[in-house]
């Protein structure tokens, strides 16, 4: 319960996150480096100074709380933010006037965590709800992950984990027994744009996949839709035919949006602009999933 990690958010009250109404415990930290990244603040493992540029008044707040002396200063010096926070004090953030300023990160403990989660409790046990881990990725902090999921369960919580399947093998069946549904992300069934645009391997994913399966434990598989991508030739086959080597499973299409761009803003890197799918396009690769008429 003393096992110590990073988190960057909490949400309470997820519909989408798995069964019922659930808390989404979100930890810092990702292997990956996804083009269409919705939470580009999760990369780092450390706290990061979000800025909102168009907010600032240069009143110079933040400078005076400062342990490290300048936060604007320690972000201009990095244009693509990836200096972290030195302290992740927040001090500059509850400084600033204008809001402009935001820390992402904190280290909590595993106690500290399912004390909150355990504060709705209640919605949990009349909706069939329960804790659901995100990221980042979750096992870019293996150790408190499981740990987390292991004190959940023992409290009598239902656990999900949201993954990209990326990390040690040994780190997804070390947290296996204490996971009842799997959220599994599936980006690119392309070996090539998979490089391109995630930064991992495709073969790493798909052999956790494979392991965890072999657990017994439930799988929701998240199927990424860009058209300029997932319309490429022997894309929709490919993650057509991976659905079906898992006949326990089920599956949903989830459509890109370009959110992530304010966050991108406020982290100095560039934005990314695909196409936003329309209702009909979502429908026909649905369909060419076989998870639709």
């Amino acid at each position: 319960m003393n096992s110590e990690g990073t988190v960057f958010d909490i949400q309470h009250f997820c519909t989408g996150d798995g069964p019922g109404i659930r808390t989404t415990v979100f930890l810092k930290g990702c292997p990956l480096r996804c083009a269409w990244c919705h939470n580009p603040e999760s990369w780092s493992p450390e706290p990061q100074v979000l800025l909102n540029l168009s907010r600032c008044i240069r009143c110079s707040s933040c400078e005076a709380v400062c342990p490290a002396g300048d936060p604007k200063a320690i972000l201009a010096s990095a244009p693509s933010r990836k200096a972290s926070c030195p302290s992740g004090c927040r001090l500059c953030a509850d400084a600033c006037p204008t809001g402009s300023l935001e820390v992402a990160g904190r280290t909590t403990t595993v106690a500290s965590v399912l004390e909150e989660v355990l504060q709705d409790e209640a919605y949990y046990r009349h909706s069939g709800g329960g804790l659901t881990l995100s990221g980042g990725e979750p096992f870019a902090q293996p150790a408190f992950s499981r740990a987390l999921l292991e004190a959940a369960v023992g409290a009598g919580l239902h656990t999900a984990v949201e993954t990209s399947g990326h990390g040690a093998r040994a780190s997804f069946l070390a947290a296996a027994p204490f996971v009842r549904l799997w959220l599994w992300d599936i980006k690119l069934m392309d070996a090539d744009l998979y490089r391109e645009y995630v930064g991992g391997r495709l073969e790493t994913m798909l052999g956790n996949l494979e392991a965890v399966a072999a657990s017994g434990a439930g799988i929701r598989f998240r199927v990424l839709f860009i058209p300029q991508l997932h319309g490429r030739a022997g894309v929709a086959e490919a993650t057509a035919d991976l659905l079906h080597r898992y006949p326990g499973s089920t599956a949903e299409v989830i459509p890109y949006h370009l959110l992530g761009n304010a966050k991108r803003g406020k982290l100095g890197l560039p934005e990314v602009r695909f196409r936003e799918p329309s209702a009909t396009e979502m429908h026909a690769f649905a369909v060419s999933l076989g998870l639709s008429r």
